[in-house]
């Protein structure tokens, strides 16, 4: 239970038929989320404040995400920075593009601050995490191809994403004024290509 008085596992409830979602509610919550994460932090972040800041009710939030972590993590690892390579011929540059799409993706002020406790929670709930990662994988066929890779088992990410998406995050929980910067993505870019077999 929420100090909303909402259960946390509850699940996101599908539109009523014939009464399609408001997109002006949904942006101004994912807007009202962004703020309060740079002035509040994710741990005091509450559903409350956010129905508030956006002019709607926690209800209508609970209509649309599960809870707290669904909407963070939309809010501030939007799929809207994956723009997967066209294809350069080019190894090299198709990676530093891999690792840019990382930068652009855990650099936002909003995202580093909600990392910490955003992974937290995501790892306490399964669907949750379900989500999380099929909002990587959903866009990185196109790394995967391009690189030859084949994924493990049942693994949903391919191995070079997961070199990539790991480091940045690290280096943010362990350093929150750490940079994502230039600098950082040519050691990446310098890292990966180093060790890259030939052909």
């Amino acid at each position: 239970m929420t100090a909303d008085g909402h259960r946390e596992d509850k699940r996101r409830k599908p539109s009523t038929p014939g009464r399609p979602r408001d997109g002006r509610i949904d942006a101004a919550i994912i807007a009202a989320t962004r703020e309060l994460i740079l002035e509040t932090g994710y741990p005091a972040l509450s559903l409350s404040a956010i129905a508030a800041r956006a002019g709607t009710t926690t209800a209508a939030i609970y209509r649309r995400w599960s809870g707290k972590a669904e909407l963070v993590h939309e809010a501030v690892l939007s799929a809207e920075t994956l723009d997967p390579p066209t294809g350069s011929g080019d190894v090299r540059q198709d990676i530093r593009a891999l690792v840019e799409i990382v930068r652009a993706m855990f650099n936002r002020p909003e995202a580093r601050v909600a990392l910490p406790g955003l992974i937290a929670d995501t790892v306490a709930s399964p669907d949750v995490h379900s989500q999380m990662i099929a909002r990587l994988a959903g866009d990185l066929p196109a790394f995967e191809s391009r690189f030859g890779q084949e994924r493990r088992d049942d693994d949903r990410l391919p191995m070079l994403a997961e070199v990539v998406a790991g480091t940045a995050i690290f280096r943010i929980l362990i350093r929150s004024d750490a940079a994502l910067d230039d600098a950082w993505v040519d050691q990446m870019v310098e890292l990966i290509t180093e060790r890259w077999p030939a052909g």
